[in-house]
């Protein structure tokens, strides 16, 4: 959406709250064609709108009815499935593209998915807004300069008489919406896996020859992702023996990789502390995710640069990750948290990807950094304080033994939040100096009538 009216919506709220990134168009649409091949266990013809700016995915749904308990039943399954994925939701469904696309827009709600395939088109169709009919904004324009708002005022006018008037392509979408001109649904061609299999009528016997192989099986798939210039992010192994059910290994890495070395460690301490099953028939590897390799300059001098280091960095972190648990190894994550005790959340470092909005950190700017500690205590700790007024600034307060004059103090900075989780807080903050030089965060406790300290700036 445009920045203006990206504003006016978060007009009232908080600004560390907001995360605003520029608009990458080219992104947005190679993630809709992703989430577009998601979709492939409910159809499989599935793809985007044709459009400009495409917002919309498209799916073939003939014949896969009775596999969702009839039609409105695949129509909730399927918001249901992309909400929980973090999306926020219009669907419907209908005989013609151009239907389904105008009930979406126009009376589908986050609850109710409307499907129009057992409704007369004509009598669903006619009440909606001309905007439904995906017309350029200028014909959209003239119509209502005439009055014409609703389909139904459009389809009574003289056929012969609108392509004169408003250009071919209000026909044509008013055929389209009808089913009276053919639209033909593009469909995505689904990834195919990258993927290596082995299979032998001689059963391994040994880990050493298992790991022999899983390095033939990476060395092809590697070879396949060296053209696309992409390197392995998560790399999924299955093997099967005579035991009857199959063992499956994951390596997660911080960063995609290609170099065989550094993933074949990581999958060798998978092995080493997997229960193989006895006589090993098939093993297969494949690349689940994948992801583009940072491009690297060769150093004339062979001095090492911040690139090699963070390459360091991530190879230590994959290893240890692979070896203690990913839950072992976390990294801070931001959080769009008013309260100073969620504005931060640890997540593995290998977490597998997910593209929802609950992954973006908020964004923060120079003087709130500022403004905040260095280290927070967890929870605050109480103090006896001493203050000038009931709202003013504290003045004394003993904390770790010991008694402290303030000298300075800057606030109140008021914090009013949490009533969603049933333990709403209400505070007064103050960033204090001490007699010592030292340099506090305190905040007064409405609720409580009490004063705490929550963090140190030193």
């Amino acid at each position: 959406m445009p920045l203006a009216e990206a504003e006016a919506l978060l007009a009232g709220h908080a600004a560390t709250s907001a995360h605003i990134e520029q608009h990458d168009s080219a992104t947005d649409l190679t993630a809709l064609r992703e989430l577009a091949r998601t979709c492939n266990h409910f159809s499989p013809l599935f793809g985007i709108e044709e459009a400009e700016s495409p917002e919309c995915l498209l799916l073939d749904v003939t014949g896969c009815e009775h596999l969702f308990d009839g039609e409105q039943g695949l129509v909730d399954r399927l918001a249901e499935d992309l909400r929980q994925r973090g999306f926020q939701v219009r669907a419907s469904l209908a005989p013609t593209i151009g239907a389904a696309w105008a009930a979406a827009h126009c009376f589908a709600k986050p609850h109710q998915q409307p499907a129009l395939c057992n409704v007369g088109l004509d009598e669903a169709l006619a009440p909606l807004p001309i905007t439904a009919l995906r017309l350029p904004l200028k014909v959209i324009e003239t119509l209502h300069e005439l009055g014409l708002r609703r389909i139904g005022q459009v389809r009574a006018l003289p056929r012969e008489t609108l392509p004169s008037r408003f250009g071919p392509e209000l026909l044509l979408r008013l055929d389209q919406a009808f089913g009276d001109a053919p639209e033909l649904l593009v469909p995505e061609r689904p990834l195919e896996p990258i993927a290596a299999v082995w299979v032998t009528d001689e059963p391994l016997t040994d880990r050493e020859s298992l790991k022999f192989v899983s390095g033939q099986l990476l060395e092809e798939l590697l070879g396949r992702l060296k053209p696309l210039r992409e390197g392995v992010r998560q790399l999924f192994c299955q093997i099967k023996g005579t035991a009857a059910r199959p063992v499956e290994l994951v390596v997660n890495l911080v960063a995609p990789s290609d170099i065989t070395k550094h993933l074949m460690e990581l999958l060798n301490l998978q092995i080493d502390r997997a229960d193989l099953p006895e006589g090993i028939s098939f093993l297969r590897l494949e690349a689940t995710s994948v992801g583009s390799l940072a491009m690297r300059q060769r150093d004339l001098f062979g001095i090492e640069t911040d690139a090699d280091t963070h390459r360091e960095v991530s190879s230590l972190l994959d290893r240890l990750s692979n070896r203690l648990g990913a839950t072992a190894v976390v990294h801070a994550v931001l959080v769009p948290d008013a309260q100073p005790e969620f504005t931060v959340r640890h997540e593995p470092c290998v977490a597998e990807r997910r593209a929802t909005m609950s992954s973006l950190s908020p964004l923060r700017t120079q003087q709130s950094a500022q403004t905040r500690p260095l280290r927070l205590f967890a929870p605050p700790q109480r103090i006896e304080a001493t203050a000038a007024g009931p709202e003013g600034a504290p003045m004394h307060f003993h904390w770790d033994r010991r008694d402290h004059r303030v000298i300075r103090s800057w606030g109140p900075e008021r914090i009013e939040t949490g009533w969603w989780r049933d333990d709403a807080v209400c505070r007064d903050y103050f960033r204090v100096v001490t007699q010592t030089g030292q340099h506090f965060w305190l905040f007064r406790c409405f609720d409580q009538a009490a004063w705490f300290i929550h963090g140190a700036f030193d």
